[in-house]
């Protein structure tokens, strides 16, 4: 039945879902229950209907609002509210534009789910005068992990109270599923809404329980999620995300030509890190002779390092370094990959450092690597902000070998590609950089240039510039 909505009214099925599911779910399980059992779970589910009916309702019916101001038709002052559910203590795309709005004069508010482990348990990060980040319970990321993804109730209702008396200039959705959150508000309250993509994610991957593994979305989710991409592209202010080839496809796939912004997610330099750091190989306590690959970024099955790690079999010169957050989830499975490839003394795991010092932290490594899994178009039209962090730190690069990182390595002559699945492509390209030092070393010089030309600076500036443009009060007839 749901199946069937999603092909007819994508939209309309991804709204009623929230409230259907546990009904179904409930129904399906009726005759497992004594009468006492029955009744129990009767008010467990009356209580898990009225949150999402409360939360949820308020959302959707927001979203849906006839009579509201609209979009951007009140937009006053300089005041950017922005949504995101995302570990904000490792997200450097958000500190990096929160960061940029301030200094061009805006004040930004973050609103976040508190996703430290245990609640609670980490400060509030701090990132500067102009920005204030509001934590709020966790529970309020929990319909992330429901089908459609998107129905972010309590999100809408924080965003809601922290309003006042005058609408904000804008609501800024980070990724896909505040998007709604942030369209409600604008659309109710007259402020602009910013989209910001991070990811394409009607063509990303979710947690398949059948196959115990990453798979793109099934056709009907994937008509759910697209019609509110669809849904964005159309009543949005303006539209971000991170490469040229992601916002092509969306302008012409699904927002009939209309603009998708450009902004790279690219290190400023001029960010002043955290504390000092030693060069990496010296924080480790290795010889400057040893040769060192980093790794450094998110862990987990959808990072595909397990092949990395096995070409440490043919690359016996080279120690790798995993720094990145969850190696107490992740760790030990890399240890038996490393340890079956005969290499686990050359395999070294080490904790994240904060968005702010990723840069500074990783130099002094001889060479940078990336990859992802050849399992969706966001994956493989990605241009992460690891490519851009290790030619800031002086490294040389190596990447599987799709077409926005290829483009950045072959355009700058910084690098070199990889078959993502292939331990002997990857140590082939490991051992060349060993190998040839003139090579890796005319790599590394050409991060200088590579960075000027980039123009790390000048890529934020156009975030701030966006906002320049967008109208105030009620001149916002156009879109960006």
């Amino acid at each position: 039945m749901l199946h069937a909505a999603a092909r007819w009214s994508p939209g309309l099925a991804a709204q009623v879902k929230p409230a259907l599911l546990p009904i179904i779910a409930a129904a399906s399980r009726l005759a497992q229950f004594s009468p006492r059992d029955f009744m129990l779970m009767h008010w467990q589910l009356a209580r898990q209907l009225s949150s999402k009916t409360g939360a949820a309702g308020r959302l959707t019916r927001a979203a849906a609002q006839a009579s509201a101001p609209g979009i951007g038709a009140r937009a006053i002052g300089n005041r950017i509210i922005m949504l995101v559910v995302s570990d904000l203590w490792n997200d450097p795309r958000v500190e990096r534009e929160a960061l940029a709005l301030a200094r061009a004069g805006y004040l930004v508010e973050v609103l976040c789910p508190d996703l430290a482990n245990p609640e609670g348990s980490k400060p509030v990060p701090e990132w500067g005068e102009g920005i204030t980040i509001r934590l709020i319970p966790r529970e309020a990321a929990s319909f992330c992990v429901e089908r459609p993804g998107f129905i972010a109730g309590h999100m809408f209702d924080a965003a809601m109270k922290v309003i006042g008396p005058k609408p904000p200039l804008a609501f800024h959705g980070h990724d896909l599923n505040t998007c709604l959150a942030a369209l409600a508000a604008a659309r109710l309250t007259g402020a602009h809404f910013v989209a910001d993509f991070h990811e394409w994610t009607s063509e990303n991957v979710h947690w398949d329980p059948a196959s115990q593994a990453w798979q793109p979305y099934p056709e009907d989710w994937k008509a759910e999620l697209q019609a509110l991409e669809a849904r964005v592209l159309r009543e949005a202010s303006a539209v971000i995300t991170v490469c040229d080839s992601i916002a092509e496809a969306l302008s012409s796939e699904l927002g009939a030509g209309r603009r998708v912004h450009v902004i790279r997610n690219i290190p400023t330099l001029s960010t002043v890190p955290t504390k000092d750091y030693p060069p990496l190989k010296a924080q480790l306590s290795l010889p400057e002779s040893q040769f060192v690959l980093l790794w450094q970024g998110g862990t987990g099955p959808t990072r595909l390092i397990e092949p990395i790690i096995r070409a440490l079999e043919f690359a016996p010169n080279c120690v790798l370094v995993i720094r990145g957050p969850s190696l107490d989830i992740f760790g030990d499975a890399y240890r038996a990959v490393a340890a079956t490839a005969g290499s686990a003394d050359r395999l070294i795991l080490i904790d994240p450092v904060t968005s702010r010092d990723v840069v500074v932290a990783a130099r002094g490594a001889d060479a940078g690597i990336w990859t992802l899994p050849n399992l969706c178009r966001n994956f493989t039209y990605a241009l992460p902000n690891k490519i851009f962090e290790y030619t800031a730190s002086n490294l040389a690069l190596l990447v599987a070998d799709y077409p926005e990182a290829r483009r950045v390595v072959d355009t700058h002559s910084i690098g070199l590609t990889f078959e993502p699945y292939e331990p002997l492509s990857i140590a082939a390209a490991i051992n060349r950089l060993i190998n040839e030092p003139g090579l890796a070393e005319s790599f590394r010089a050409n991060t200088f240039a590579a960075l000027k030309s980039i123009d790390a600076e000048g890529e934020w500036q156009k975030l701030a510039a966006l906002y320049d443009a967008l109208p105030r009060a009620l001149q916002a007839e156009s879109r960006s």
